[in-house]
């Protein structure tokens, strides 16, 4: 019920305000000490409403950083991460639409190499739990480090609602990135 409304609400959202309020959630993460600090960054690829990334992709690789992205196995539950070099050539659509790199630039690295994770999510508490697709792919794959990642959600504020229902395997975040504040769940 939460995900469909907040899908709903977000999905009615005009492009040019999400494009507006991801400039500013981009900004705010960039600033970031864990983000500047890293030299391997994990993020997702926006499909539809989602916070877009394209921005954060583009000043990683300038920056010099290495940039991963999930690439989804649907038949095995399961995504690998592959190192982006070129967000302009090197993507295509994959399962469930989001952006893959082409099956020719898949460069998998573990996601243990990564300093930080990039997390979507379709509603959020202050708490750092997150109402996702429902695939489960993000905790699952997030759950199965041997070391624990640092782990960023990115957020329009009008997606942060009270408590988010959860269970024991779903990871919240270390912090919440959103246009207008950083929330620190841990440090």
């Amino acid at each position: 019920m939460i995900r469909e409304r907040m899908l709903a609400l977000r999905n009615s959202r005009l492009h040019t305000e999400l494009d507006d309020l991801s400039t500013q959630i981009t900004a705010n993460v960039i600033r970031l000490g864990w983000v500047t600090g890293s030299s391997i960054l994990c993020t997702y690829l926006q499909t539809g409403s989602e916070v877009r990334t394209g921005q954060i992709v583009d000043w990683a690789l300038s920056m010099g950083k290495k940039v991963i992205v999930p690439v989804t196995i649907k038949s095995e539950k399961r995504m690998f991460f592959s190192e982006l070099r070129n967000s302009k050539l090197e993507l295509e659509r994959g399962t469930f639409g989001i952006p893959e790199p082409k099956p020719e630039f898949r460069r998998p690295v573990p996601l243990e190499k990564a300093d930080l994770v990039l997390v979507p999510g379709v509603a959020w508490d202050v708490h750092g739990y997150r109402v996702g697709y429902g695939g489960g792919y993000y905790d699952r794959s997030l759950n199965s480090l041997q070391k624990r990642i640092r782990t960023i959600g990115l957020a329009y504020e009008f997606q942060i609602i009270g408590d988010v229902p959860r269970t024991k395997h779903d990871r919240r975040v270390d912090k919440l990135v959103t246009e207008t504040r950083t929330v620190d769940i841990t440090d």
